[in-house]
Order: C-alpha cells, then structure tokens, then sequence
C-alpha cells in the first residue's frame, strides 16, 4: 500500500458529474457579499467546468464558503480578472495556475503521472490535512484539483513514430509554459507560440505537424481535421491535464480552502470514469502503439526534462517527490524507481 509520511488514511477525490457536456445547474441567487470565482470554461456556460463550478458553488453555501461562479472563455483573461483582484478565485488549467501553487501546478508535469491509476493514488492526497503546508502560497491557497483526461501527442503523419523523428518538425507551444517549449527544443524541434483559443486550428489547418492536447479536446477542436488520413495519435500519454481552484485566501472565511479541498476529494472515482468516457471518443484506429524500447525511450527523455525543469525552478521537487512515489507504488518496475532523486526538494516538503 502506497504511504505518505504520516498520512493514514486518505479521502477519496474529485466530483465527475460535470465532465458530461451538459449545461450547468440552474442559477440561484446569490449575495453580493460572496467572493467571486473566475471559472475558464472554453465551452462557456454549458461547458463541464462551469457546471462544476455552479455545483461546487451550491455546495459551498451548505457549508460556510459559499462563492459566486464567473465564466470566461478567455482563460488568460480569467487569470489577468484574478490577478487584478476583480475576482476572488480562480478555475483554469494547471499550466496557468502554476504560479499561484508550485505544488499542485506541477501535478501536469511532462510524465509525471503516467496513467489514470497513478492519477486517482495523487489526487486522492489533495484532500489530506498534512498537505495544508503546502497548498497555501502566500495569500493564494488551492480549493481542489480536477482531473482533465490524458494528454496525448497527435501527429500529422504516422512516419513521425519516435522522438527522434520529431526532429525538426513545427509544434504548438503555449506561449505560457515553458516546460512545453523547453521540451520540445531538446528533441530538436520547432516550437509554434499558441494558446488555447487557437492551438487546434494551427494543428488543423497544417500550420504544425505536431500538438499535444487532452483527449477531450479531440471532438470540441475538431482534431480528426487535423489527422487526416495520414495522422495519429501516440498511444501513451505525455501529461496528466488538470484543472485547479486557486482561492485568494484573505477573501474567504478561515478554513474555506480546506473544506472546499476535501469536497472536491470525496468523489474522485466518479471523476476518472468520465474522463476514461471522454477517451474513447477517439477511435481506437487512430492510436499508434509504441514499442518497448519507444516508450522507454519517452519516459527517459520525460525524466530528463523533469529533472531540468525541476533545477529550473520550473516544477516543484515535493510535488515531483509525490508523482515519483505514486508511479512506483504503480509500477515497481518503472525506469525511474531505483534512480536516485536528482531534483531539489525543500526540507519543509511534508512527503518523505
């Protein structure tokens, strides 16, 4: 049984109700004094997020930290409302939250959870009184974690099988993480600046030949326009994508942050279910299998980049501690289990 230092027993994780593509609960009234929450949504109001987000509001009424949901469709305009502290909260993808929470933000860490049942082991601790050291950063404190689905690398053309054949082809980079961009020159490729209003029709429309998108983004994007007849999808996820509530602690009433965590927590196995539906949504046929010796060449090439972006300062060593801890209770034999931990972790890291 996978442990963490001290911790004993561990809620469950994350609620999945809203991953479906229906619209969110109906409106309630809410009081002007309530903190408000910017929610990136890219489907708008009837997108999952944003049903999530009305749930998770309703919930917090329940239970003292009750909250106003805002939706945008612009997820750096949402962050830019955050930071300007014309909201009080922020629900966006864990690149861009990143800044707000090294701990958490690194959950998406190139390779750092290699399959959903590493997901579901990580995710359930988000909820656990001992990480509490490490979810509030300065006056931002984390709400929950979301499971977003695996991200897959989809290819224009089935030649491009290996890593090494990547080699000078264009890829999409968000502009705002540089771990994407960081990785994407070490294989000697070209990164494409993006973001996440235009990255699906610049792989569409054959401005790259690469892109690296979470499975649930395959119909919404149109992403088989992008495959045609040639294309594909490598079959072994590059990242685990999730989406994170980041609260301005001095907003909300003391122990909101928690509260809301352990809520978000309690239904985690609902949640990876709707995500494992989300996946097969593309057709099997359009998945590339690697080979042994592909894949150990990923997730060699995976650790490297870790590793830099860890010395970097890109990632956080106590959150990759944890991802290495659960990929190994995972899988014994995982390439990286007997190396020694290269990065630097902090001694405050509540995980040993």
């Amino acid at each position: 049984m996978f442990k963490l230092s001290r911790f004993s027993c561990l809620p469950a994780l994350l609620v999945a109700a809203g991953l479906s593509l229906s619209g969110p609960a109906a409106a309630q009234a809410v009081s002007s004094s309530e903190p408000s929450i910017c929610v990136f949504d890219y489907l708008g109001s009837k997108g999952p997020i944003a049903n999530l987000a009305t749930e998770y509001a309703l919930e917090g009424r329940k239970n003292g930290y009750a909250f106003k949901p805002v939706i945008y469709t612009n997820e750096s305009v949402a962050t830019k409302d955050f930071e300007t502290g014309q909201c009080d909260g922020l629900v966006a993808t864990g690149i861009r939250t990143r800044r707000f929470n090294s701990f958490t933000g690194s959950l998406d860490a190139i390779g750092g959870l290699p399959d959903y049942r590493a997901v579901l082991t990580a995710l359930k601790t988000m909820g656990s009184d001992q990480l509490q050291s490490v979810m509030v950063q300065g006056d931002y404190e984390v709400g929950g974690v979301l499971p977003f689905g695996a991200a897959y690398i989809f290819v224009n053309d089935r030649d491009i099988n290996t890593l090494g054949k990547a080699a000078g082809k264009k890829v999409a980079a968000l502009a705002h993480d540089e771990s994407q961009i960081k990785l994407i020159e070490a294989v000697g490729a070209q990164p494409v600046a993006a973001d996440v209003s235009n990255y699906g029709s610049l792989f569409n429309n054959g401005a790259v030949d690469i892109i690296v998108a979470p499975s649930i983004a395959y119909q919404p994007l149109e992403l088989y326009r992008g495959l045609k007849k040639r294309g594909a999808v490598v079959q072994m996820p590059v990242a685990m994508v999730t989406y994170q509530i980041i609260m301005r602690k001095s907003k909300f009433a003391p122990g909101s942050g928690l509260k809301l965590r352990k809520y978000v927590a309690s239904e985690m196995p609902k949640a990876l279910e709707a995500v494992k539906k989300v996946d097969r949504q593309i057709p099997s046929k359009l998945f590339m299998p690697l080979s042994a010796a592909d894949k150990a060449d990923y997730a060699f090439k995976m650790r490297e980049a870790r590793v830099a972006l860890s010395k970097e300062g890109i990632y956080d060593g106590c959150s990759l501690r944890l991802m290495k801890k659960v990929r190994c209770n995972v899988d014994p034999s995982g390439g990286d289990c007997r190396l020694p931990e290269e990065y630097k972790v902090a001694p405050t890291c509540p995980i040993k």
